[in-house]
């Protein structure tokens, strides 16, 4: 058995629904899992932390850590929340697909 477990759960991530501990049958479900949500809470969170999945072998650990304060004063800036709206690039991970046959993935 393979489990994705959060470090800190933010408010983000109550907000989001996400389930806490998620639990596997195989190592590569789990690893794609956690690259899937880390890129995702990186993407769609409040921007307040930087999230990094770490591999310890049957379990990865979703750990967070204060993004540093920008020093820009240039009210130009966009903020990064609305650089990923813009960019029209969605990620997500959806089970209930199969990869076509030709894929590789069984």
């Amino acid at each position: 058995m393979y489990t994705i477990e959060f470090e800190k759960i933010c408010s983000c991530h109550t907000k989001s629904g996400l389930e806490d501990n998620l639990t596997f049958e195989t190592r590569e479900d789990m690893y794609n899992k956690a690259r899937v949500l880390e890129c995702r809470m990186n993407q769609e969170f409040c921007m307040k932390h930087f999230f990094e999945a770490v591999d310890y072998g049957d379990k990865i650990i979703i750990h967070s850590s204060v993004r540093p304060e920008d020093d820009e004063d240039d009210e130009d800036i966009e903020d990064a929340r609305e650089l990923v709206k813009k960019s029209g690039v969605t990620i997500g991970f959806d089970a209930s697909q199969v990869p076509p046959k030709e894929s590789g993935s069984n």
